[in-house]
């Protein structure tokens, strides 16, 4: 038998006997080995050591190798951007179909796995590539990138590199200076080729030390993180280019003061701003009724969007971390190191300023106090001095910050008496209805109100008493019969009804002039009317029209003047818009189309400047700071660059393995039940309607019109003195015994509280683009990632 069957494959002189045994082989030759192999175990496993089988594997291994090995000339961005468990898995059974077959015959069972099998086989392939060769490791790469940016510590990250499953901590650290490298030359190219702005805010660190030393103390480090982002051009809809704003369109500052021109047309909205905000005001009114009514929902279509004031185009803002920076922002000095720090990291000169042009700086109010503070200071250099003398920065405050501050301005003026027995305070629907966690708030108090809370307590409360409002004016016994039923017509005289006698300043005058004043009511008259200016602004960014936000800003910055509340944030609005009406067009419409940024590109997905830079900031604090010695300003420089393009591995991993890494925890709970609530409270204590005698009224203290209040400040003598020159003369006329004058004072001196409220990781998660957990939950799904791949 053996002699007949080595003669029959043997080497003959017939190409047609040999054509034959081919073709006998291709067809029945998987079939005849069967047989043999069923016959005898040995014989099979004597095959399985044969060159023949060992080298198609060695093979497969070989081509497995190659696949996971990264060309020479490949950037770290290109890895991440290229990366995709689907392709691989394709490709890794194209590569090594025997590998592969192998493996899919030792999962196989009987009942189906929900398990994906691909994944798991995938992941081991990389892991025999790793055994074969170091360079090969592609997958491990990416795989310890994702566990640096869920914040794995080091010991974790060791185990799964012996495991085989990720690149070692001195390997990721290796990469990620090789990634900090390639993303600073990106931002270096990006804001030599387009016009961008500068976005910047301070870091601050708390160092515990467990042992302390007199050279090893428990300290606390300040610094500073920084974000380019291109600049959108209105008038092209692309990304604006170095020129674009020339020097001659910021007004030379020949003075110490940031000198307004006619101050007077910035006292109050003009008639036709006034009647474009009421506009926005309806609107937003039938917006909330029909977003809590349920009855409604027949009308929403009907609905049409809200006015246009001044829409900023849709498209994809562009973001790059500059290198943070072992220095304090938070004086002057500070801020020119800042400043130029970054400058020099982009690598700009002032030579490179006179082809650049003017462009834009952004922060929080703190920064751009500063900033305007630097300029005064060296406006006498700014022709011989360009990049030193910030000449060549139009400066912007933040309106992520200025919202915060908008609703606590809110809050504290409508919190009411604590512990009073009364209805009609933010203070009793936050406390005796909601039943929520206290907060200090009020004008009194030391510390400011967590904006979280503030802004969903605004929410609730807005809702409850619009729809209260709404059945109080539908004109029918039964609310729900008569929402079942109402035209659009119908909805928008009701919506101009609830206005008219709950939500506007006449209101509140009208019922200022009762026989016999109801202050609960006259209270809730002025409530309504703040809180629904806060909720169109809020809404206002959200969707872009920059307009009606500064239609909001004209307003507050009046309320803002009012004593005991936010002057800082009066100046800085009224500074803005004054410069704004001094620059040209091409300048006015370069400022506030990117006052807001779109990082996706879609609608309803504008955000603030500051907000990013406060992002940031988190990730680099919270998630990708070092833990322990490794814990330095080396260290946070260079992983600060390196911020998105780890979250955008995150993400690419998150999607390939479907892990939920922020679940579900910012998935806003449904507010109607609570809404319901506030307006049935509200309907049975009668707040928003009139009551002759209330016994309230006596005890209860009347609220402030803040806008009255804030229109007075135009009347003093010192009223913008500080954005007009001063024609005084100085004269010696020695002692002049007790100083009587102008008792006015500096109103600057009231609301400290705004340079004080850093926004906490529950504010940053406000923001449903960009969800944010604390850096356990990111490293529980890191695990469960890996737990899958076991």
């Amino acid at each position: 038998m053996k002699d007949f069957v080595e003669g029959l494959f043997g080497t003959g002189d017939s190409a047609q006997m040999k054509a034959n045994i081919s073709r006998w082989c291709r067809d029945h030759g998987a079939d005849f080995a069967t047989h043999i192999f069923e016959r005898s175990d040995s014989a099979f496993e004597d095959f399985l050591s044969r060159p023949i089988y060992t080298d198609r594997l060695r093979k497969e291994g070989e081509a497995i190798q190659k696949l996971l090995t990264r060309p020479a000339k490949m950037t770290m961005n290109e890895l991440l951007e290229s990366f995709s468990m689907q392709e691989l898995s394709q490709d890794l059974h194209n590569a090594a179909p025997t590998l592969w077959g192998i493996l899919t015959s030792v999962c196989s069972r009987e009942s189906q796995s929900r398990r994906n099998k691909e994944l798991v086989f995938t992941a081991i392939c990389a892991m025999l590539s790793l055994a074969r060769s170091q360079k090969a490791n592609n997958f491990q790469v990416v795989m310890g990138l994702f566990l640096l940016g869920s914040g794995a510590s080091k010991r974790e990250i060791g185990v799964l590199a012996q495991a085989g499953l990720s690149v070692s901590p001195s390997s990721i650290n290796q990469h990620i200076k090789q990634l900090s490298r390639e993303n600073i030359e990106i931002v270096q190219n990006v804001f030599k080729t387009f016009l961008c702005s500068i976005a910047w805010d301070n870091l601050n660190f708390a160092f515990r030390i467990d042992s302390q030393r007199l050279e090893s103390k428990d300290h606390f480090d300040s610094g500073t993180t920084g974000t380019v982002v291109v600049q959108h051009d209105p008038e092209t809809n692309a990304p604006a280019v170095p020129g674009t704003l020339p020097f001659e369109f910021k007004p030379a500052r020949n003075s110490s003061k940031q000198i307004i021109d006619d101050p007077s047309s910035l006292l109050l909205p003009s008639p036709e701003q006034s009647e474009r905000l009421e506009l926005c005001l309806l609107w937003q009114l039938t917006q909330i009724a029909l977003e809590h009514k349920p009855e409604l929902a027949h009308l929403k279509d009907q609905f049409p969007p809200c006015p246009t004031v001044e829409q900023i185009a849709l498209h994809i803002t562009q973001q790059h971390p500059v290198p943070a920076m072992h220095i304090d922002e938070s004086t002057i000095e500070g801020t020119i190191r800042v400043y130029v720090a970054i400058l020099r990291r982009l690598g700009f000169t002032d030579e490179d300023f006179k082809k650049l042009g003017l462009f834009f700086t952004d922060g929080d109010l703190l920064t751009d106090s500063l900033v305007d503070k630097v300029e005064s200071g060296r406006r006498n250099s700014a022709n011989s001095e360009i990049l030193e003398s910030l000449r060549a920065v139009i400066r912007r405050f933040g309106l992520f910050h200025a919202k915060m501050a908008g609703s606590r301005m809110v809050l504290n003026e409508h919190w009411g008496k604590p512990n009073s027995p009364w209805p009609g305070s933010l203070w009793w629907e936050h406390t005796n209805l909601l039943g929520r966690k206290p907060i200090s708030a009020g004008w009194q108090s030391k510390k400011a109100a967590p904006w979280k809370q503030t802004h969903e307590l605004l929410q609730i409360s807005l809702a409850g008493h619009v729809l209260d409002a709404f059945r109080i004016h539908c004109g029918h016994e039964n609310f729900d019969v008569w929402a079942s039923k109402a035209t659009i017509v119908d909805l928008h005289a009701v919506t101009k009804r609830v206005y008219e006698n709950l939500f506007s300043s006449a209101a509140f005058e009208k019922q200022k002039e009762a026989e016999k004043p109801d202050t609960v009511l006259m209270n809730n008259i002025l409530y309504n009317r703040d809180v629904l200016h806060y909720w169109l602004l809020v809404k206002s960014i959200k969707a872009g029209d920059i307009g009606r936000v500064v239609l909001v800003l004209r307003v507050w910055m009046v309320m803002m003047r009012s004593p005991k509340t936010m002057p800082r944030y009066a100046n800085a609005i009224f500074e803005t818009l004054g410069r704004l009406q001094q620059y040209p067009e091409r300048a006015r419409k370069l400022f506030l189309h990117n006052w807001l940024v779109n990082l996706t590109g879609k609608v309803n997905g504008f955000k603030e400047v500051d907000l990013l830079q406060e992002h940031t900031n988190f990730w680099i604090k919270v998630v990708y700071g070092a833990k322990g010695v490794n814990r330095t300003w080396e260290w946070l420089s260079m992983i600060s660059v390196c911020i998105y393009s780890l979250r955008d591995a995150m993400r690419t991993v998150q999607k390939t393995f479907d892990i939920p890494i922020y679940g579900t925890q910012h998935t806003t709970p449904d507010m109607l039940k609570e809404v319901n609530f506030v307006a049935e409270k509200l309907r049975e204590e009668k707040v928003q309607e009139y009551v002759e005698d209330r016994a309230a009224n006596e005890d209860v203290d009347p609220a402030r019109d803040l806008l009255a209040e804030g229109s007075k400040y135009a009347n003093k003598r010192s009223a913008f003195s500080k954005h007009q020159t001063d024609d005084a003369i100085l004269e010696n006329l020695g002692y002049q015994g007790d100083v009587q004058g102008d008792m006015d004072g500096d109103e600057d001196m009231d609301g400290d509280e705004e340079f004080d409220y850093i926004p906490t990781a529950e504010d940053l998660a406000m923001d449903d683009e960009e969800p944010i957990d604390l850096a356990d939950e990111l490293l529980e799904g890191a695990m469960a990632l890996m737990e899958g791949v076991e």
